[in-house]
């Protein structure tokens, strides 16, 4: 009589195995909107080069040197004439009333959306990147970053005059960079090299 074989005992790993390979991974479905009204007036005309979302508003940069502030419906509320050439970034505080902007000419302005300027500066290179202080509406806060070469801190000092200093330079062009709370990130072309800084009351430590 030939011997049955004894069959081994299915573990929990394989169970969980196949049924895994059963289920089949549906992809997510995102539910989005077409922004219209004056969003589309401006891309028939020009061509949306940057973009920054706050809960109040959104700030698009365009390759003619323009920059819309625009409601959550796309209606145009706001234009500032930057440049005759493309913006590259735009950047605003958490209270929505500051904005900084650099553009491929090289130029950087940080001003107040109900104020007026706080800044203009023409650099000998293409801007990249400008990031202002999260709490630039406070008097103490007066800084933003910026740089292309090199990676820049501008601050008000007590004189009301803008003073600079260096965070980073040699490794080529800043091309991305973020600023939350004391913490400054950053980086550039070479894949190998970013950075962090802890900033705090004119202190800047490298980590």
């Amino acid at each position: 009589m030939a011997e049955t074989a004894e069959k081994e005992p299915v573990t929990d790993e394989e169970t969980t195995d196949e049924s895994e390979e059963d289920v089949s991974e549906e992809e997510p479905k995102l539910k989005y909107e077409r922004l219209s009204n004056g969003v589309g007036e401006i891309i028939q005309k020009d061509i949306a080069s940057c973009m920054t979302i706050h809960e109040k508003f959104l700030a698009l940069g365009t390759h003619y040197g323009k920059v819309y502030l625009l409601d959550v419906q796309g209606n145009i509320t706001q234009k500032f004439d930057i440049s005759p050439v493309k913006i590259n970034q735009i950047s605003l505080d958490e209270s929505g009333e500051h904005m900084g902007v650099c553009s491929e000419d090289g130029k950087v302005q940080v001003f107040g959306l109900y104020t007026g300027e706080e800044f203009h500066e023409t650099f000998d290179c293409p801007i990249k990147i400008v990031a202002v202080h999260p709490q630039f509406v406070r008097s103490h806060c007066k800084q933003f970053v910026t740089g292309g070469n090199k990676l820049l801190l501008f601050e008000k000092n007590w004189m009301n005059r803008w003073k600079h200093s260096v965070l980073h330079e040699g490794e080529g062009p800043i091309r991305s960079v973020k600023w939350r709370g004391n913490l400054i990130a950053w980086a550039n072309n070479m894949v190998s090299s970013a950075g962090l800084i802890l900033y705090f009351s004119g202190v800047i430590t490298l980590i």
